[in-house]
C-alpha cells in the first residue's frame, strides 16, 4: 500500500510528464523566428518571414511585439524595425511565459489594462486571441478580445460565402458582416480573400460595401494588406497590353509578303485605328495619303448611310449625295472598309469652291418655295 506522500508524488510526476508532452516542440532542421521560435509557417497567420543578417523573424511577429519601436525608414532593417531594436525585443521577450506553452520568449502581451498575460504569435492564435493590424497594433487575449454578437440561427444553417461550406460552431472562428448582417464568413477565408484583393479591392463580398465592412475586420484581427491586388503582382500579368496589333484587315491585302508583314514607314507602314487599336491597314490597301495619320477600322467609323444634319428643308437629301461635297471625306464601305478621319483636321476644297448653286441659296430663287419669306 502507497502511503499518502507516496501518492502525491505520482500525481506530481504524471502532471509534469503531461505538461511535457503538451508543450515539446519539435526540434527545428532550419532558421527560426527571433521573437515567436517559431518555423516560417503559414504566411497568412505569420506574415512573410524575413531573414537578413543572420537574423530570422516573422513580419506580423515584427508589427506585435509590444516594446518594439520603428525607428528606421521602410528600406532600412527589416521595414524599418532595426537589427539591434530586434535582438533587446527578444531579450526582453525571453523574461517573459507564453501563458499556453509555458516556455519563455512571449513578445505579446494582452493591451487590456490589468491583464498580465503574454504569448508567443502562434500560440495565441491556437487559444483564440486576436491582435489588430492597425493603429496601434492592440492585441488581446482570448478573454479580453472583440467581439461580434453572432446570432446562434446563423450558425450552422448558413454556409461561408466565399467557400460554400458550413460554418464552424466555434465563434472566434466565424466573422459576421457589419452591412449585411445575416451573412457570415469563415476567418480564415475572409483572411486569404484580404491578402489577394488587398487594400484597393478589398470590400464586402455579398454587397460590395468598401467603408463600414474593411472597418469591421480591422478591428476583427484582419489582416488588409497596403499594397496591389495579387494578380496584379504576378510577373507578366499585364505583357499582353504592350504587344502592338500587327496585321492587315483591308478586304483585300495588296501586300505582296501577305497580311504580317509591313514596314516602318512608306506605303506598306501598318496604320492602327485611331479608336480601338485592335485593327490594322496597309497604307496603300485603304488608299491612304502620305500625309494621313489617322484611320478608323469599319466597326468604329460612324456608319456611311447615316444622315447629315441638315435644316428642315434639307432633311430629303441623303448623306451620300453627290450634291454635298463635304461628304466626301467619309469612303464607303462599297468602295473602302474604312474613314480617313485625317481628312476631317486638314480638308480639301471648301464647298463654296465647288460649282454649282449653293446650298444655303435662299427658297425665294426656287420654284418650290417662291413668294414664301425665308428664315434661317
Amino acid at each position: 500500500m502507497k502511503t499518502i506522500k507516496e501518492k502525491k508524488e505520482c500525481q506530481r510526476l504524471r502532471k509534469s510528464a503531461k505538461t511535457r508532452r503538451v508543450t515539446q516542440r519539435k526540434p527545428s532542421s532550419g532558421p527560426v523566428c527571433l521573437l515567436c521560435l517559431r518555423e516560417p509557417g503559414d504566411p497568412d497567420k505569420l506574415g512573410e518571414f524575413l531573414q537578413k543578417d543572420n537574423l530570422s523573424v516573422h513580419y506580423f511577429c515584427l508589427i506585435l511585439s509590444s516594446k518594439l519601436p520603428q525607428r528606421g525608414q521602410s528600406n532600412r532593417g527589416f521595414h524599418g524595425f532595426l537589427p539591434e531594436d530586434i535582438k533587446k525585443e527578444a531579450a526582453r521577450a525571453s523574461r517573459k511565459i507564453c501563458f499556453v506553452c509555458k516556455k519563455k520568449g512571449a513578445a505579446i502581451k494582452c493591451q487590456k489594462d490589468q491583464c498580465i498575460k503574454n504569448f508567443h504569435l502562434p500560440c495565441g492564435q491556437e487559444r483564440g486571441c486576436l491582435s489588430q493590424f492597425f493603429g496601434e497594433y492592440k492585441s488581446f487575449c482570448e478573454k479580453h478580445r472583440p467581439t461580434q454578437d453572432i446570432q446562434q440561427g446563423n450558425v450552422g444553417e448558413e454556409s461561408c460565402v466565399l467557400c460554400c461550406e458550413e460554418l464552424s460552431q466555434a465563434s472566434v472562428e466565424n466573422i459576421q458582416s457589419p452591412c449585411c448582417s445575416q451573412t457570415v464568413y469563415h476567418r480564415t477565408c475572409i483572411q486569404k480573400y484580404a491578402h489577394t484583393s488587398a487594400k484597393h479591392f478589398f470590400k464586402c463580398p455579398h454587397c460590395n460595401n468598401r467603408e463600414e465592412f474593411p472597418q469591421e475586420m480591422l478591428r476583427m484581427g484582419i489582416h488588409i494588406p497596403d499594397r496591389d491586388a495579387a494578380w496584379e503582382l504576378e510577373p507578366g500579368a499585364f505583357s499582353e497590353l504592350y504587344q502592338r496589333y500587327q496585321h492587315c484587315d483591308a478586304p483585300v491585302c495588296l501586300h505582296e509578303q501577305g497580311r504580317d508583314s509591313f514596314e516602318d514607314e512608306g506605303r506598306w507602314s501598318l496604320i492602327l485605328c485611331a479608336t480601338c487599336g485592335s485593327h490594322g491597314t496597309h497604307r496603300d490597301c485603304s488608299f491612304l495619303r502620305s500625309n494621313n495619320k489617322k484611320w478608323e477600322c469599319e466597326e468604329c467609323a460612324p456608319s456611311a448611310e447615316a444622315t447629315v444634319f441638315l435644316p428642315p428643308f434639307f432633311h430629303h437629301i441623303p448623306a451620300n449625295s453627290g450634291d454635298i461635297p463635304c461628304c466626301s471625306s467619309t469612303f464607303f464601305s462599297g468602295r473602302h472598309f474604312c474613314r480617313d478621319t485625317s481628312l476631317e483636321q486638314n480638308p480639301g476644297r471648301s464647298w463654296t469652291d465647288w460649282p454649282g448653286p449653293s446650298l444655303l441659296e435662299k427658297p425665294e430663287s426656287s420654284g418650290g418655295r417662291r413668294g414664301h419669306s425665308w428664315r434661317p
